[in-house]
């Protein structure tokens, strides 16, 4: 049966409800004010989009359910009866819970926005106080794992929190398009976005994005240009928000305190549960003395302090993850391009000489490999990733007549293409050549190329064994000698493995 105004549903001891009018699309599903038709009470009718393809998550669905019909709170939304799909088999899943007539939060928030007036402090107090007990009472259960100014509605002007519970039961595949790009993300914690196990401090953080948009009605990263995923997920675990009392005056320290810790990337310096957030704020309460002031002051300057370290702090991390990430990037680049082929031509070989082996063997730490075929015949392949920090030189500039000393980044490029890394083939012998990965248009990966050192015939400079290649230290040089009259001739190749078929020949 199709869920519509006029029909009737039923609950698990199958008294009778009338769905009487639409009420709004919310994360799981669509929500609907019903009566009963005995007592005439009104109630809301979630209908829940989760196809029971798999034993399991009907199993997680009523152990869920079962959960959060236990949670009896003032400030938290009471679920009545959790339909599986199953006893009323023409019925959809759905959830029979209390009835909201005062909206949502969010709708609150964005009136207050239009107006340009912020909540007073005793408002603030009053709505923080109404959460932290709600989310005490849902976590003592499960975990809610979507807060959000809209899973909060208003009834008899009292915060009730909705929807805990739900996002663990609906597969990823089923979730609606306003939970996958508008739900929990924009308050998702740092360690959700890992996949870590779900914990009462990942809703202390989310919960601490709800208390900032009470706070300054923004939300924390409203000053970011977040277009993507991956934008969001860098602005939680990279960015740190604006300090709440530099948006609205009107708040104390100990409130601004308190938001940005419930908002720490760190579980280790988040608040622990919610008896501690709750704790935390009591603080307001605090007698003044006569040094309240100048606390007052120290308090503020030690937050700004605090928010430049941790800002620091975290590009830093950024940039050790983009590097690793970076580096991740090259080595598989590297391994599918150079290292399988010329593994498999080396596994052929074995398989058909009756001598002893060639032996590869990939390097520890860093990116190459060796070819061995005895102690004394080895080729050596040697990778390096180029980092933009390690590029840094000084360079003088004449500024109107005045020789002026400043770094520059100078990242060696060919062809006006950024080289990605490189390195060197070189066998005992002395010959070989280099290996450039260059950056190309439409590729993630980029190319590879070789790049094939000969000596020039009018150079009476000491002669090198043909083909030769660079050590990794004269690379920055000789790179800008490529199609330049030079002591060598520098030539650039797409790569092939004949590259290496060649060279093994030079020293098996």
């Amino acid at each position: 049966m199709i869920i519509m105004p006029g029909k009737i549903i039923f609950d698990d001891n199958g008294a009778e409800y009338q769905i009487c009018e639409f009420i709004g699309n919310g994360s799981f599903g669509t929500v609907y004010r019903i009566e009963k038709t005995d007592d005439k009470n009104i109630f809301a009718l979630k209908t829940l989009q989760i196809p029971f393809k798999h034993q399991d998550t009907l199993k997680a669905f009523l152990n869920e359910g079962s959960l959060a019909t236990r949670i009896d709170h003032p400030n938290v939304i009471k679920y009545y009866y959790f339909h599986d799909g199953l006893k009323y088999s023409n019925l959809p899943p759905y959830i029979i819970m209390e009835f909201a007539e005062g909206g949502t939060l969010d709708a609150v928030i964005e009136e207050k926005r239009k107006n340009g007036t912020f909540f007073t402090n005793d408002e603030l107090r009053s709505y923080f106080v109404q959460l932290i007990d709600g989310m005490a009472a849902i976590n003592e259960h499960l975990i809610h794992r979507d807060i959000k100014p809209d899973n909060i509605l208003i009834s008899n002007n009292i915060l009730k929190i909705t929807d805990f519970g739900l996002s663990k039961i609906v597969e990823e595949s089923t979730r609606t398009s306003t939970f996958k790009g508008l739900g929990c993300i924009p308050c998702l914690a740092p360690e959700g976005w890992k996949y870590e196990k779900n914990t009462i401090q990942m809703d202390v953080y989310s919960m601490g994005f709800v208390f900032y948009e009470l706070a300054t009605l923004r939300h924390p990263f409203e000053d970011l240009d977040l277009k993507d995923l991956e934008d969001w997920y860098n602005a939680h675990l990279y960015h740190i928000p604006e300090t709440p009392n530099k948006i609205n005056p009107n708040l104390s320290n100990i409130v601004s305190q308190l938001i940005l810790k419930m908002q720490e990337k760190s579980t280790s310096k988040r608040f622990k549960n919610w008896e501690e957030v709750r704790e935390a704020l009591g603080k307001e309460t605090l007698p003044e003395t006569t040094y309240t002031p100048f606390i007052e002051s120290l308090l503020k300057k030690k937050m700004e302090k605090d928010k430049e370290t941790k800002s620091e702090q975290l590009k830093r991390e950024r940039r050790e993850k983009e590097i690793s990430d970076f580096r991740k990037l090259v080595d598989f680049q590297f391994v599918e391009t150079i290292y399988k082929p010329v593994s498999a031509l080396v596994k052929e070989f074995n398989l058909k000489y009756e001598g002893s082996n060639i032996r590869i063997k990939k390097k520890i730490n860093q990116i190459g490999f060796d070819i061995q075929w005895s102690s004394s015949n080895i080729i050596e392949v040697e990778i390096k990733e180029l980092i933009d920090e390690e590029f840094y030189r000084e360079v003088i500039i004449n500024d109107y007549g005045q020789r002026i000393r400043r770094r520059e980044l100078r990242r060696p490029l060919y062809k006006n293409r950024k080289i990605l890394a490189w390195g060197f083939v070189k066998g005992i012998n002395g010959k070989g050549f280099n290996l450039l990965l260059v950056e190309k248009e439409g590729d993630v990966y980029g190319e590879w190329l070789v790049l094939i050192n000969t000596n020039n015939p009018i150079s009476k400079k000491q002669r090198n064994p043909e083909p030769f290649a660079f050590d990794l230290n004269e690379l920055e040089k000789e790179i800008n000698n490529i199609g330049v009259l030079h002591i060598y001739k520098l030539s650039v190749h797409v790569f092939d493995i004949k590259h290496f078929v060649e060279l093994i020949k030079e020293n098996i």
